[in-house]
């Protein structure tokens, strides 16, 4: 529970809300899950095969296997990936994304700056403990350790992958072929992964530094 209601439904929520969508699958093992799913209006909750529901299924391998089933061949312009552990991306967001989706890319994911520059960051051999940095030439080298002075860098921050349809099908994959970047802010940007995670996105809304901004 986030603020007094499921995790799930915030993505859910935005996901109509958008309007971008003829269909919104919820995919889960959980029958508590896809309870939520239908509640807060996901047209197609429906439940996931054992071999994509184990610790190591990957979220782009439950994509393949929906794009790949004949009942949608031929049937939609468009896919898109919404992570529910991403709560504050919001309608909004999914309806920019599909602006960005021309006829000149393959697909469109958001993505959010790293907070510390990776341009700084290291590696640790696991023999002798030894550092070994991982961009060359290294700011730590060279003395440019200014954290300003750095490039920024992102990363994707689970809001959305969208892609043509037919693109998809071809690369397999929201990042390969001509991909373009939605940048969202870091408040907009939580990942929730763990308890801690949950914690500091209820923290920001207690404290008002990330509030929903719903469209017309």
């Amino acid at each position: 529970m986030l603020n007094g209601k499921p995790l799930v439904a915030y993505t859910v929520e935005a996901a109509v809300q958008s309007r971008c969508f003829e269909e919104i699958i919820l995919s889960s093992d959980s029958e508590e899950i896809l309870a939520v799913g239908r509640d807060y209006g996901a047209t197609r909750p429906e439940r996931r095969p054992d071999k994509l529901a184990g610790d190591q299924a990957k979220a782009l391998e439950v994509v393949l296997d929906i794009v790949d089933r004949d009942e949608f061949a031929g049937k939609f312009e468009a896919v898109a990936l919404l992570l529910p552990t991403a709560p504050f991306r919001q309608e909004a967001d999914i309806r920019a994304g599909f602006e960005l989706l021309d006829p000149d890319v393959d697909s469109v994911v958001s993505l959010t700056a790293y907070e510390f520059p990776p341009q700084l960051g290291v590696v640790v051999e696991e023999r002798e403990r030894l550092l070994k940095p991982l961009f060359e030439p290294s700011p730590l080298i060279t003395g440019n350790t200014r954290s300003q002075d750095q490039a920024p860098i992102y990363r994707p921050n689970g809001g959305f992958y969208t892609a043509w349809w037919k693109a998809f099908i071809r690369q397999r994959n929201f990042f390969k072929g001509r991909v373009r970047g939605y940048i969202m802010p870091r408040s907009a940007s939580v990942d929730i992964d763990e308890e801690a995670d949950l914690r500091y996105a209820q923290f920001l809304l207690d404290t008002g530094k990330f509030t929903f901004q719903r469209g017309a």
